[in-house]
């Protein structure tokens, strides 16, 4: 465990230039939120919140607390680019959370436990029935998840999104958590994944741009 500091990320010049950093110390080029992005994303209400060490941002997750219901796939969006851009809006069904990123060096330290814990107050406060994440799944395709850490392609894991996508037929969890991080969002949220997007981001060529959509039901939701 570490010493990190839980807090609200406000919109100021200095929150923003933070989480650019931390984008690139997290992620590869391809996946990093520009400052546009982030400012887009802040105008249109979304909040973060950032676990800090020694006065430096070390981890950080976006969301946005939506009308939206996950269980909804007409109306769920087909891709990362409209999920995590989506205006907040009231009443207030769903918290949709996106971007979970950690420096290398706080991974495995607790931080990304911190945060999920975090922002599941949030939605608690907020009356959210879902709590929502977008779970990348590297083991499908094989390949660096974050900056510096590989994984490698999974056959069983991959045959087994391929066929869930294709019937729409669940795998059982144990076969799903072959993948490391549909294993972490289970660890942490206890959460149940509820169906693959195909394309939801094309630029993660390890998850083969899949995407699992993971929900955590509150407040005594049943499934």
């Amino acid at each position: 465990m570490n010493d990190s500091v839980i807090r609200s990320i406000d919109p100021c010049e200095t929150s923003i230039n933070e989480l650019l950093r931390l984008e690139e110390a997290s992620w590869p080029q391809r996946l990093r939120a520009s400052e546009s992005t982030i400012r887009e994303r802040f105008r249109l209400g979304h909040e973060v919140v950032g676990a800090v060490v020694n006065g430096s941002l070390v981890a950080a997750a976006g969301f946005v607390h939506t009308s939206q219901a996950p269980t909804d796939r007409l109306t769920f969006p087909t891709d990362h680019r409209t999920y995590s851009s989506l205006p907040a809006s009231t009443p207030v069904c769903s918290t949709f959370v996106y971007n979970l990123c950690v420096v290398p060096g706080q991974r495995g330290r607790g931080a990304v436990r911190q945060i999920l814990r975090a922002v599941e107050s949030e939605a608690r406060a907020r009356r959210a029935r879902f709590l929502v994440g977008d779970a990348r799944c590297p083991a499908y395709a094989g390949g660096r998840i974050q900056s510096r850490r590989r994984v490698e392609r999974d056959a069983v894991f991959r045959e087994a999104l391929d066929n869930w996508h294709a019937s729409g037929v669940h795998p059982t969890d144990h076969v799903l958590m072959r993948d490391p991080v549909l294993r972490l969002y289970y660890r942490y949220l206890q959460c149940e994944f509820l169906f693959p997007v195909s394309g939801f981001l094309p630029e993660d060529t390890a998850s083969g741009g899949f995407s699992v959509i993971c929900v955590k039901r509150l407040n005594g939701q049943v499934r």
